[in-house]
């Protein structure tokens, strides 16, 4: 494949959220991705879309495969169908990008992962959040210095998402969602955490239902110990308005996101600096990006030990939270597992 060749790629699984990466993409006409084919669950609902952006609506997964014309599989799916999709399209030769969560436990995340390195295809995940400038700008203000020694981190995540999912969806499975908003909402903070303070040594979570109808926790509190020796919290509700923070300090400032566009600064004598980005479309760029690190090997945002270390922390929260807070310490991922590729 050349440089400027088109990542010819195909969604799997059309709903809400498959939909949405396919129209961010549409929309970026310089994006090295181009959606060619799509594979659904309930293809009947799916064809008039598929119709209006120009997409083959094949017959389920087995197909894609085995079409030659398609580069890559972007996977909007259950979250636990990802570690065998994320095999079986490695072994095709596919390139793969996946929604988070990569998968749901530690073990079949390096299973999937160790698949894709074999096979020597890309394997990208899909945080979104990675790509916004003012987290891009509190990671620099970080990584400089400027905060002197990271101390403590505060995230929240938050949203009314709970009251719209009922037990016979997926989205609003207890199994395909432990810990109640931490795979909707709550993991993209923790995968900014770890970006910006590095893996989690062992966390205590609560999470229970307060307020929906569906079987999911619709509130969840974690507390979290990294192995660089800072604290921090976070919490996910599915039953609020929306929200979001993510708040680092230390030990000569703090950096604060009141919400995805805007960077507040402090330095010890209280001296503040707002600044205000731009909008970004981040699902156009992860998605932009997921291609040039397939066509080319340009760095993903998102490295694979990282990737690994955040389901490590999602899969010590789950069993933390069904364990009534109890301590749980993260798993370390295998040390076999290169950083360096996939």
């Amino acid at each position: 494949m050349t440089e400027t060749a088109p990542l010819r790629a195909a969604i799997v699984g059309l709903g809400r959220w498959g939909q949405n990466l396919v129209r961010a993409n549409a929309g970026n006409p310089a994006s090295a991705l181009r959606f060619t084919h799509a594979a659904t669950r309930s293809p009947a609902k799916a064809q008039d879309f598929c119709r209006d952006q120009g997409l083959a609506l094949l017959p389920g997964l087995d197909a894609l495969l085995q079409e030659g014309r398609v580069d890559a599989v972007v996977l909007a799916t259950p979250h636990s169908q990802h570690g065998v999709q994320i095999r079986r399209a490695a072994q095709a030769g596919k390139h793969v990008f996946v929604e988070k969560p990569l998968t749901l436990e530690l073990a079949e995340a390096e299973a999937a992962l160790a698949a894709a390195q074999a096979a020597g295809v890309a394997l990208c995940v899909g945080f979104n959040r990675r790509f916004l400038p003012a987290f891009q700008a509190l990671a620099g203000q970080l990584a400089a210095g400027a905060l002197g020694r990271a101390l403590h981190v505060e995230g929240a995540f938050s949203g009314d998402f709970g009251y719209h999912y009922s037990d016979q969806m997926w989205r609003g499975d207890d199994r395909e969602n432990p810990a109640g908003g931490m795979a909707a909402m709550g993991i993209h903070v923790l995968d900014a955490m770890i970006a910006l303070l590095g893996p989690v040594r062992r966390v205590s979570a609560i999470s229970r239902r307060a307020a929906v109808s569906a079987q999911l926790k619709d509130v969840t509190s974690v507390m979290l110990d990294f192995e660089s020796g800072a604290t921090g919290s976070l919490s996910t509700l599915m039953a609020t308005a929306g929200f979001w923070r993510l708040h680092v300090f230390g030990s000569q400032g703090w950096a604060q996101m009141p919400d995805q566009a805007t960077l507040i600064t402090s330095d010890l004598s209280g001296r503040q600096e707002r600044r205000a980005f731009d909008p970004c479309d981040s699902l156009a760029q992860e998605l932009d990006a997921f291609a040039r690190k397939a066509r080319s090997d340009r760095p993903y945002p998102v490295s694979p030990l990282q990737a690994l270390q955040g389901v490590a922390a999602m899969e010590a929260i789950a069993i933390s939270a069904a364990a009534d807070a109890e301590w749980t310490q993260v798993a370390r991922p295998a040390t076999s597992i290169s950083d360096a590729t996939a």
